[in-house]
C-alpha cells in the first residue's frame, strides 16, 4: 500500500511548509542494516528536529516501516542505520524522509531514495538469503528465495522442516522463523524446494563480559592474564570470538581464547590493561589496573628427584629477573606431609633451591611439590613430581659343598629386592681367607659361582654385593667352615595336603641362623637348591609351596656358630607316597626242592627315585596244572624291606609253579616280576613204594614160618590164590604217601568193630584138607565158605561217625573161581565199594573223604 502521512489530514497546501530533506546516501552495511545520510535546508534553526522516515521494498513502494527519529538542528548531516527482517538482498529497498514538528507544519517528503536487491540481476538459477551469516540467538529471521521467474509454491524449509510461504513478489518468496535455537559449528540448513540445494547459517549469541579479568607475571618477563567467561563460545573458525588486549592504550595484543600474554614493558611498574571482546553481533570490553610488583608469582620452571634407597634429593629451579626481591622456596613430601622451606634474595640468573627427604620407604612411591613466593604475596603455583625411591637389595647367600671326591664350593645367592624389575648390573664377590690372610674380589652375572680351585680348602669369610644403579646393595656374608665330615643323624618324615611341618631339636651351641636345605625338584638332578633361614630361637619351620606327591625330598638342618653352618640333622620324606614304579629282579636260579622253592632277588629299595618308602615284599604263587589243580593262589608278605628271599614251601613233587614277585608301600604294591619253576621228583617215596610192598611180602612169610609143618606137603597150587599186587607207582604223591600209611590205625572219636570167630565147618575143612582131588577144589553147587568174607564189619555211616578213615582188607579170593561162588551177598557189597573207589585190584585202600 502508499501511505502519504499526516500530510493529507486536512492541512492546506498552500500554508508555508517546510523544505524537503536531501538524501544524501543510502547504502547496505552487510545483509540486515541499511544506512541512510540526509540533511536539511532551514530556514529557521531549532534545537531539536524530529524526522518521519518510511521505508518500503518492492516496485510497488510497500511500506514496511515508519519511525520518527530526533537530531540535533545544528548537525548539518544525519545519519541513522535500519535493520530489516528481510535479508536487503532479496527485494529492493526504498527510504524517504520529512521533517515534523509540532509547532510548525509537517515539510515535504524527500524522494524516495533505493537500495536494489538482486532480484533486478539476471540469473538463472534459485538464489537464497541469508546464506553462511551469523545470526543472532532467539531472534526472528525472514529467509528469501529469488526464482529466476515467477514461480508459485505454498512452503519452504528451515532446519529440514517446511514453513508457510510469504509472497514478496512473482519471483521472491519468502518464510519467517522466529526464536531461532543455536547452533554448533556445523549450522543450520534452509532451501527452496526439497529437491535444491541448501544454504547455511550460524546461530549464535553475542559477547558477554568478562569476569575476573586479572593479570599476573611468574618469572618478570611476562604477564599473563586471563579472565572466566560463563558461556562457552558455539563457533569456530573466521566465526569464532576474538579477545583482543589493549596495553594502556598502546599496543595490542590478540588472544585466541580465554588467556592472554604480553612482554613487560622495561621500567614501567603500572599498567592499565583491557580486554575487548567481539564477534559478529557485537562486542563486550573489561579494563584491569595493577602494580606489577604486586602481581609477581614464581613458579619454579623444573623440579629435579634424585631416588635414593632411605633418602632423595630434591632442586627447585627459578628463571626470571627477581633482582630485588627477596623469594621464598617451599617443598611438600606426600603422603608424609614433610614440608620444608629456603628463602634467598632473587637475581636476574638461574637460582636453585635443594632439599633433602629422609627417612623414606625403599622402592615406594612418594609425591613432592615445590612452590615459591615473594615475600609480601601470595605463593605462586605448584610444581609438582612423582619419584619411586630406589629398591633396597639384599643378597639371601649361601653353599652348597662337596667334600667327595675332592672338596667344592658352590656358592648360590637370591636377590631378596623391594622391587620386582630390578636391573642388576652384576654381583661382587669377595672372599676372606683367614689363614693366611688374603681378599680376592671378582664380579659375576650369574646367580651362583664355583670358587677357584685354590680356594677349594680355605676357611674363609664370603661377601656379596650386587650391582645395580644406584650403587651397592647391603652386603651378604657368610662363613666356609674347614672340611668336616657328615654325621647328621637321619630321620623319615611324611607330608600332608598343605607341605612339610619339619622339628627339630635346638642346638645349645648355635649363634646365628637354622639354615634348611633341600631341592626343589627332588633327589634326581637337576637339583634346584632352596634354603630357608630360620632364626636361631626357633626349632620349627612350615614348607607349603611346590612340593609333589610320589617325589622324596631330603631336607638338611644346618646349624651355625662362628665356624659356620655344619650339617645337624636330615629329615627324608614324601609330600605323599604312591605305589612304586619299579620292577623286583628274581634270581632265575633258585634253590628247588620236590616240595618247596627259596626265592631270591634283587631291588633297591633305598633308590630316592623311589615314589614311597618300600615297606617290603608281596609274593604270589600260582600253580600250572589248570582246572584240576587243588591248589589255590596264595599270597605271602616279606616285611623286611632288606630281606631278599624267602622259601616257599608245601608244593607239590614235579610240578610247575608261577611267582609273582612286587614291591610295596604304605600306598600300596607294584609291578609284579614273574617267573615260573618246576619242584623236583621225590626219589624217597618212589623207593619207599617199591620196598614196602616187599617188607610186607617178608613179614607175611616171616609169620607163616610157624606153620611150615602144617602146609607142608600141599600143592603149590594150593597157595596160588595168594597173591598181593604192588602198588601202582602212576599213583600221585599224595594218595601213594596216604595208602602207605593205611596199615595205621588212627585215633578216633568212636567206632564200633565186630570180630566174628566162626569155627569152620566140616565142608570148610575138607576144602582145605582134600590134597587127593584137586580138581575138586571147588564144585559147582559149593558155597563160599564163611570164613572167607572179612571180619571186620563196619558200615559207612559207622565210620563216617566214628572218624575212621583208613580201613584195609586182603581178598583171598581166587581169581580162577567160578564168579558165581564168589558172589554171596557180603562179597557184592565189597565189589561195589572196590567200584565206587576206582580200584581195580585186590588191594584196596579207603583215602580221607
Amino acid at each position: 500500500m502508499r501511505w502519504d502521512g499526516p500530510w493529507e489530514r486536512g492541512r492546506p497546501r498552500d500554508v508555508d511548509t517546510l523544505s524537503a530533506p536531501n538524501i544524501i546516501k543510502l547504502q547496505a552495511l552487510d545483509m540486515w542494516t541499511l544506512e541512510m545520510e540526509w540533511s536539511m535546508i532551514q530556514k529557521q534553526q531549532r534545537r531539536n528536529q524530529t524526522y518521519e522516515i518510511q521505508v518500503g521494498r518492492t516496485a510497488n513502494m510497500d511500506i514496511m516501516d515508519s519511525m520518527n527519529v530526533s537530531r540535533g538542528s545544528l548537525d548539518t548531516v544525519h545519519t541513522m542505520v535500519w535493520t530489516s527482517q528481510l535479508p536487503l538482498n532479496c527485494t529492493d529497498h526504498s527510504v524517504r524522509i520529512r521533517l515534523i514538528s509540532d509547532a510548525s507544519p509537517y515539510g515535504s517528503w524527500s524522494s524516495w531514495k533505493t537500495n536494489y536487491g538482486e532480484m533486478n540481476v539476471a540469473h538463472n538459477h534459485i538464489q537464497m538469503f541469508p546464506y553462511s551469516q551469523v545470526l543472532r540467538e532467539g531472534s526472528t529471521v525472514m529467509f528469501c528465495c529469488i526464482f529466476p521467474t515467477e514461480t508459485h509454491i505454498t512452503s519452504m524449509f528451515f532446519s529440514n522442516n517446511p514453513y508457510k510461504v510469504i509472497d514478496i513478489s512473482p519471483q521472491v518468496k519468502a518464510i519467517r522463523v522466529e526464536n531461532i535455537n543455536i547452533t554448533n559449528e556445523f549450522g543450520v540448513n534452509f532451501f527452496c524446494k526439497p529437491d535444491t540445494d541448501a544454504a547455511l547459517n550460524y546461530v549464535t549469541f553475542p559477547p558477554e563480559k568478562p569476569q575476573d579479568f586479572r593479570c599476573e607475571t611468574e618469572d618478570m618477563r611476562h604477564v599473563y592474564c586471563s579472565w572466566k567467561i560463563s558461556r562457552a563460545p558455539n563457533l569456530s573458525g573466521r566465526r569464532r570470538r576474538k579477545y583482543t588486549l589493549l596495553i594502556s592504550d598502546s599496543t595490542s595484543v590478540s588472544c585466541k581464547h580465554e588467556s592472554c600474554s604480553f612482554e613487560v614493558i622495561p621500567q614501567q611498574i603500572h599498567y592499565n590493561i583491557t580486554l575487548l571482546v567481539t564477534n559478529r553481533l557485537g562486542r563486550e570490553s573489561e579494563t584491569y589496573i595493577f602494580n606489577i610488583k604486586d602481581r609477581v608469582f614464581p613458579v619454579p620452571v623444573r623440579l629435579d628427584v634424585t631416588e635414593g634407597v632411605l633418602d632423595s634429593e630434591v632442586v627447585l629451579q627459578l628463571s626470571g629477573s627477581f633482582k630485588g626481591l627477596l623469594l621464598v622456596c617451599q617443598i611438600e613430601l606426600k603422603p608424609t606431609g614433610t614440608i620444608q622451606e629456603l628463602d634467598k634474595n632473587g637475581s636476574d640468573a638461574m637460582q636453585f633451591y635443594t632439599f633433602r627427604l629422609q627417612q623414606l620407604t625403599p622402592s615406594t612411591t612418594y609425591f613432592t611439590r615445590g612452590r615459591c613466593r615473594v615475600q609480601g604475596n601470595d605463593w605462586g603455583r605448584w610444581t609438582q613430581r612423582q619419584f619411586k625411591t630406589a629398591p633396597l637389595v639384599t643378597i639371601d647367600l649361601w653353599r652348597r659343598i662337596r667334600e667327595d671326591p675332592n672338596r667344592t664350593i658352590t656358592l648360590v645367592w637370591k636377590n631378596i629386592s623391594s622391587y620386582s624389575k630390578l636391573d642388576i648390573e652384576a654381583y661382587e664377590v669377595c672372599v676372606s681367607n683367614r689363614n693366611p690372610q688374603r681378599s680376592v674380589c671378582m664380579n659375576v652375572t650369574q646367580t651362583q659361582t664355583e670358587l677357584p680351585l685354590d680356594l677349594h680348602v680355605c676357611d674363609c669369610d664370603i661377601t656379596v654385593r650386587a650391582v645395580t644403579q644406584s650403587g651397592l646393595s647391603i652386603p651378604s656374608h657368610i662363613t666356609i667352615p674347614s672340611a668336616y665330615t657328615d654325621i647328621a643323624k637321619e630321620k623319615r618324615i611324611i607330608g600332608n595336603a598343605k607341605g612339610f611341618q619339619l622339628t627339630w631339636t635346638r642346638d645349645s651351641a648355635a649363634t646365628c641362623d637354622y639354615i634348611v636345605e633341600w631341592c626343589m625338584l627332588g633327589i634326581a638332578p637337576p637339583c634346584n637348591l632352596q634354603w630357608r633361614k630360620v632364626p636361631a630361637n626357633q626349632t620349627a619351620l612350615n614348607l607349603n609351596a611346590g612340593f609333589k606327591a610320589g617325589v622324596q625330598y631330603t631336607f638338611t638342618i644346618y646349624s651355625c656358630s662362628a665356624e659356620g653352618h655344619r650339617p645337624r640333622e636330615k629329615q627324608i620324606g614324601y609330600l605323599k607316597e604312591l605305589e612304586p614304579t619299579q620292577y623286583p629282579t628274581l634270581d632265575t636260579n633258585p634253590n628247588i626242592t620236590w616240595s618247596s622253592v627259596n626265592l631270591k632277588w634283587s631291588f633297591n629299595e633305598e633308590d630316592p627315585s623311589h615314589t614311597g618308602f618300600i615297606t617290603g615284599y608281596v609274593i604270589t604263587v600260582q600253580d600250572d596244572l589248570g582246572a584240576g589243580s587243588h591248589l589255590n593262589p596264595f599270597r605271602q608278605t616279606v616285611g623286611d624291606p632288606h630281606s631278599k628271599s624267602f622259601t616257599v614251601s608245601g608244593l607239590e613233587e614235579d610240578q610247575p609253579y608261577t611267582f609273582h614277585l612286587a614291591a610295596c608301600t604304605s600306598a600300596g604294591c607294584g609291578p609284579e616280576t614273574t617267573a615260573t619253576f618246576r619242584t623236583r621228583k621225590n626219589y624217597y617215596l618212589l623207593a619207599a613204594r617199591l620196598l614196602i610192598p616187599l617188607l610186607v611180602l617178608v613179614g607175611c612169610s616171616f609169620c607163616l614160618w610157624s606153620y611150615r609143618s602144617t602146609i607142608i606137603g600141599f600143592p603149590k597150587e594150593t597157595f596160588s590164590f595168594l597173591h598181593i599186587k604192588a602198588l601202582d607207582l602212576d599213583e600221585d604223591l599224595y594218595e601213594a604217601s596216604e595208602k602207605i600209611h593205611s596199615l595205621r590205625i588212627e585215633d578216633c572219636k568212636w567206632c564200633d568193630v565186630e570180630i566174628l570167630d566162626v569155627p569152620p565147618t566140616p565142608a570148610e575143612k575138607t576144602w582145605l584138607a582134600s590134597t587127593e582131588d584137586p580138581d575138586s577144589f571147588f564144585s559147582p553147587k559149593d558155597t563160599l565158605p564163611s570164613f572167607l568174607t572179612p571180619s571186620c564189619h563196619l558200615t559207612a555211616d559207622m565210620c563216617a561217625a566214628s572218624g575212621l578213615t583208613n580201613f584195609t582188607y586182603m581178598s583171598y579170593v581166587q581169581q580162577d573161581m567160578p564168579k558165581e561162588l564168589l558172589e554171596t551177598p557180603e562179597t557184592e557189597a565189597t565189589r561195589q565199594e572196590s567200584e565206587i573207589a576206582g580200584f581195580s585190584s585186590d588191594y584196596v585202600t579207603s583215602v580221607a573223604t
